[in-house]
């Protein structure tokens, strides 16, 4: 088998909690990184749209060669967000992600480009060269 030439660690940091659906810090070093552009998906309700966006965000890494547990960074938009929401946008990581967890910022905002959206992610992969 041939060595991979991308090392991505997910150091627990001192001092710093240890969240269970995402990860503080992630390191990499060698290989390629991937940054996909913020996806919506804007029917629906909540739940529906983040499922619509990481159907197409796993689409989109599939197209640069990388999966879901090559993510090292995600950024997630929602309108109007509130405590609740957190759950559904935990759930919806859940899904996505198997084991290996990004760095992860969620972002209340008071409205997206595209009438209807409620939901935008982008995300940041590290793969082999």
């Amino acid at each position: 088998m041939a060595a991979t030439s991308v090392q991505v660690e997910r150091p627990t940091i001192e001092g710093l909690n240890d969240p269970l659906h995402f990860s503080n810090a992630v390191t990499i070093e060698g290989g390629k990184m991937v940054h996909l552009s913020g996806m919506l998906s804007p029917e629906g309700d909540l739940g529906a749209q983040l499922k619509g966006v990481y159907d197409k965000l796993k689409i989109g890494l599939a197209g640069c060669g990388a999966s879901p547990s090559d993510v090292i960074r995600q950024r997630v938009f929602v309108v109007d967000l509130v405590p609740e929401h957190r759950e559904l946008v935990l759930a919806a990581m859940g899904e996505f992600y198997e084991a290996a967890r990004p760095a992860s910022t969620l972002v209340g905002v008071a409205a997206l480009i595209i009438a209807g959206a409620l939901v935008e992610i982008d995300v940041t992969a590290a793969i082999d060269g």
